[in-house]
């Protein structure tokens, strides 16, 4: 399997020295490697291809090479994950015209910082028939997008920061999940979804600010009832209204929440997000939380503060609907938190569904940091070894609080 890869861009990077060389020399040094390899002729298919670096127009023939390389050992996943300036951005060379038979042996590709055309993506659809998995970032120029008629094999369709994104339209499809994000966590006021004949589509990730969260599963309403899976990213504690959207969608069996950032303190309440957890048919609710500055106040505390009591008691600050609250709690069968540090505010959230949840088989409790990649935003990377000593601290930490609980709390 060849794999070329540049730096930390997917925030893995191993610390090798070649990997710190100017990229003139790194790409010196890969086209020599690229020459051999084509003289070598393996005869199997290349499973993965990667590129992953600074990119100038300057390197454009390099790439070109490169890709027609990996076209010719039928690529089963090409990934491109360029850092550049929009006017020096690299055009996917193949479309309509100019497009080899084998690229059509294609299951997942990636395209980050990388010109493409709506034309090229529709010819892409309609003639990779194996193609699984479509994810699509910063693609600065590309204007609509439309998946009509995909294979049964098309399954996934991620975008993220597409800026002049105006229309996503999706017809006659077995989709079944979509990761959508807006422009720099704002919604982009021309893009719209049009989604007509997608029985599959039960899957649904979003990332926005909450006050704009109501906005963008707007978009998605035709195909809400359907949902099985919804999973929304936010740099907030906050949910703001999401209770009215939330019951939009009666087949919910799975809610995640991924708290992006470190923006809040350990004394802001997480229990907000419980208002939206009353879907009749839930059955696993997940808390994805980078690990919370340890400060006395942040910005959120002036409304969060008040929600947040030493004994973690819900009825004590939503008497008026724990009830409703309880309910919920107890139709679920698995709750984990994944990033759990023991801090007041998350000891809290666990321990409403350990009082509550009376439906419960498991807690999983996830003490390990993660972070997302800058590149890929719905990729959740674990930290290294530097928080090890903290991790061990927080599994101490679990253990004593649900200790005696009468639900099986599982620390990862």
């Amino acid at each position: 399997m060849a794999r070329v890869q540049r730096r930390r861009l997917e925030d893995d990077y191993t610390g090798d020295r070649i990997s710190m060389l100017p990229d003139e020399i790194l790409v010196s040094i890969l086209s020599r490697l690229l020459i051999r390899l084509q003289v070598a002729k393996p005869p199997t298919n290349l499973v993965e291809f990667r590129l992953s670096f600074n990119v100038s127009s300057t390197f454009a023939s390099w790439i070109d090479d490169w890709l027609s390389y990996a076209v010719s050992r039928r690529v089963e996943r090409l990934d491109l994950i360029f850092v550049t300036y929009l006017e020096e951005i690299y055009s996917f060379p193949y479309k309509e015209g100019n497009f080899p038979d084998n690229l059509k042996l294609l299951k997942k590709l990636r395209l980050h910082n990388v010109d493409v055309s709506g034309e090229a993506v529709a010819f892409m659809l309609g003639n990779c028939r194996l193609l699984e998995k479509l994810s699509l970032h910063l693609a600065g120029r590309l204007s609509f997008l439309e998946a009509v008629g995909t294979s049964p094999a098309f399954k996934c369709l991620e975008i993220s920061d597409c800026m002049s994104l105006e229309s996503v339209v999706v017809r006659g499809s077995e989709l079944v999940c979509i990761k959508y994000k807006g422009v720099a966590n704002t919604i982009n006021q021309n893009c719209r979804f049009v989604l007509v004949d997608v029985p599959l589509l039960t899957q649904l990730s979003i990332q926005s600010e909450p006050c704009l969260l109501d906005f963008m599963l707007d978009m998605f309403d035709s195909v809400l009832p359907q949902l099985g899976t919804l999973k929304i990213y936010s740099t907030s504690i906050a949910s703001h209204g999401l209770n009215f959207v939330m019951k939009m969608i009666p087949n919910l069996k799975q809610f995640v929440v991924v708290l992006l950032g470190s923006v809040y303190c350990d004394k802001c309440s997480l229990m907000p997000w419980f208002n939206v957890v009353s879907s009749p048919c839930l059955q696993r609710f997940v808390v994805e939380a980078s690990r919370p500055e340890m400060i006395k106040t942040c910005c959120y505390c002036s409304t969060c503060h008040s929600f947040l009591t030493s004994d973690g008691d819900i009825d004590a600050f939503w008497p008026w609907v724990s009830d409703s609250i309880r309910d919920s709690y107890s139709r679920n069968k698995k709750v984990e938190f994944v990033g759990y540090r023991g801090v007041l505010n998350q000891f809290q959230m666990i321990n409403q569904f350990v009082n509550y949840g009376t439906g419960l088989d498991k807690i999983i409790v996830d003490p390990r940091s993660f972070e997302h990649s800058r590149h890929m935003p719905w990729d959740r990377i674990y930290r290294n070894h530097m928080d090890m000593e903290d991790e061990v601290l927080a599994r101490n930490r679990v253990r004593d609080q649900f200790k005696d609980s009468k639900i099986n709390v599982t620390v990862l």
